[in-house]
């Protein structure tokens, strides 16, 4: 209808009116390209607000996890001290022999930590990193990520290979059994247990363990790699905060 009109006005030279139909034409597309574009960004906006709730779940999901490694690995080294002191000293001080058996078991058990990154993962693969609009944010968040493979957090020591065949197999058994527990979550707790041998016999395994220099190397070696450990997942924790704030303030934008 609007080209049968303008034809119309050419023939009739109505200059005018066909100026009145260019800009009508103009203005038509130029609003038609203006709503697309602005679906596009609300598109693109509502997939990057869908994206930053995935991560900012990851990120409270990184702290609860690091916050219990922190704790479980605090307590690995408290058994794994108390079983150096001993080693070092002879003085066992209100230690049972019992309790040094169970140090030095203790001391060898591991809570592998890994950064929860399926979402940005996820983005990355799919090329829309873009869609996170705040540069500062993006690149914090690439910060992040990339910096999370540590080897010391998923490591898993040789005195942990060694002091366990040193122990015998049914007190290894018992502290599966009584001293040890998980959760569904995968959260793990060391437990005080009363002890299922004699003194004397206790006695005879914490000597043939505290009598291997070797063995004791490896355990300072780890209780040195608990420290590092710990230091890097407190800074892991100031980061992933720092960040989930940042997300949750990028949310409400």
């Amino acid at each position: 209808m609007l080209l049968r009109r303008v034809i119309a006005h050419f023939r009739k030279q109505e200059w005018t009116a066909i100026a009145i139909d260019f800009v009508i034409v103009v203005l038509g597309v130029f609003i038609g390209i203006q709503v697309a574009n602005w679906n596009e960004a609300r598109v693109d906006r509502m997939r990057a607000d869908s994206y930053l709730e995935r991560i900012h779940s990851d990120l409270q999901t990184d702290l609860r996890n690091f916050r219990d490694r922190i704790a479980f690995w605090g307590v690995v080294s408290h058994y794994g001290r108390a079983g150096l002191a001993y080693a070092e000293s002879g003085d066992a001080a209100a230690t049972s022999q019992w309790g040094l058996v169970l140090s030095y078991f203790q001391a060898s058990q591991v809570a592998e930590y890994y950064t929860t990154s399926a979402t940005w993962d996820e983005l990355k693969s799919a090329g829309e990193l873009g869609l996170i609009a705040d540069v500062d944010l993006r690149n914090a968040l690439a910060g992040y990520y990339t910096n999370a493979a540590n080897p010391v957090l998923t490591e898993r020591p040789a005195y942990r290979m060694h002091v366990r065949g040193m122990v015998p197999i049914e007190v290894q058994d018992y502290i599966w059994a009584h001293c040890f527990r998980t959760t569904p979550q995968g959260d793990q707790a060391l437990i005080d247990c009363p002890s299922p041998i004699s003194e004397a016999r206790a006695a005879s395994i914490v000597d043939t363990i505290r009598s291997d220099r070797t063995l004791m190397n490896e355990l300072r070696y780890w209780m040195s790699t608990m420290m590092v450990a710990t230091n890097l997942g407190e800074d892991r924790v100031a980061n992933a905060t720092e960040l989930s704030r940042a997300v949750a303030a990028e949310l409400e934008r």
